[in-house]
């Protein structure tokens, strides 16, 4: 289970300090000069793409193009929660899910916000949250539903975790649909509602605390029923899952003996496995499912940021990109990296005007 934790406890952390997780003073510029690289771009230079990736930097919302150029923008406060007991850091689920049409962000401890393609924002709804309450959330693609897990930390020894779906305006049709406690500390999980496919929830299992210096990753996936919780997949192994699902699934990255990254259908079919080398470390599919990137860890120890990418089924698609260590799929041409977005297979690479920490894709939906 490793690269999925301190990578999202930073992004609110993150977020407060005004300074994102893992990266220098160098790439992380003053609120004044951030907004002066975000509202540089001239009208002519403006994204028109259909898809976009999400970074969270110092408190801000980037919608980025698959050119590099950053589109609308909106801030997003940190919440309350840092905190477990014994001083490990809560792990906290980037703030952000996107729709069809929307990218819905929890601004501070309750408030659910939108951000359109067109720039506009606006307020949806509110979830629980206080100083020792934290809320993660995803909205259905069809802008109807929202899942939201409630996770308690007030308690010294557990962490309680709730979960409900509810009408996404007005709250109507609420149902609590599971609740467990799990230890308030490092041996502690909880659930990250990370999308919806076919109806169902798609779910990860990480952990609710940590105090380890680099991300963690799931140490499952669950596909759920939405009205009743009940599982219905269960996707994990001795592996590294990927951070950011697909729609076309996850894969999970023996980077051990057997050197062997399986790629997973969201019926929890193995679809593929591909040959990987050992510093190979996170993974994410293309929407298509057609191409898979593999990317180098995080921490202390782990080697210098670099990205492959894959054609499933055939061989890498250009070479090692180094430099750069990719989070997701803007399209099937680009990726998306903390501070860049790489054009594949020419691995051509566009800085960010500000590194942060990826917050997902848009449109959504798996």
């Amino acid at each position: 289970m490793r690269a999925l934790a301190l990578l999202v406890a930073a992004t609110l952390l993150g977020i407060s300090c005004g300074q994102p997780s893992g990266s220098s003073s160098a790439h992380s510029p003053s609120p004044s000069a951030r907004t002066s690289a975000s509202s540089a771009a001239s009208p002519s230079s403006a994204p028109t793409a259909a898809d976009y990736g999400l970074i969270l930097s110092a408190g801000i919302l980037d919608m980025v193009a698959p050119n590099g150029s950053v589109g609308p923008t909106a801030t997003v406060a940190a919440p309350s929660v840092r905190s477990c007991t014994g001083g490990a850091a809560a792990v906290v689920q980037p703030p952000v899910s996107a729709t069809a049409d929307k990218v819905y962000f929890r601004d501070g401890d309750t408030k659910i916000r939108y951000l359109t393609p067109s720039g506009q924002t606006g307020d949806a709804t509110t979830v629980p949250g206080a100083s020792g309450v934290v809320s993660f959330f995803s909205v259905s693609p069809d802008d109807q539903r929202i899942a939201v897990l409630v996770e308690d930390l007030s308690a010294q020894t557990t962490i309680s975790l709730k979960l409900y779906v509810e009408d996404l305006i007005g709250g109507a049709h609420h149902v609590d649909i599971y609740s467990t406690t799990t230890p308030n500390g490092d041996a502690g999980t909880t659930l990250w509602p990370m999308g919806w496919h076919q109806g169902l929830l798609v779910l990860a299992v990480v952990k609710a605390c940590t105090f380890q210096p680099a991300g963690l990753s799931p140490s499952e996936w669950h596909v759920s029923d939405a009205g009743t919780a009940a599982r219905k997949v269960t996707i994990g192994g001795n592996c590294i899952l990927s951070y950011w699902p697909s729609p076309a699934g996850v894969a999970c990255v023996d980077n051990g003996t057997n050197l062997q990254a399986a790629v997973y259908d969201w019926s929890g079919k193995v679809t593929a496995s591909i040959p990987i080398a050992s510093s190979d470390y996170q993974s994410s599919l293309s929407a298509s499912g057609g191409r898979i990137f593999f990317a180098t860890g995080q921490g202390v120890g782990a080697p210098a940021p670099a990205t492959r990418v894959f054609t499933v089924g055939a061989g890498q698609l250009g070479g090692t990109v180094a430099g750069h260590a990719a989070c997701l799929f803007i399209d099937e041409s680009h990726l998306l990296a903390p501070d860049a977005v790489i054009a594949i297979p020419a691995g051509a690479v566009t800085p960010l005007p500000a590194s942060g920490v990826c917050a997902g894709h848009f449109p959504g939906g798996l």
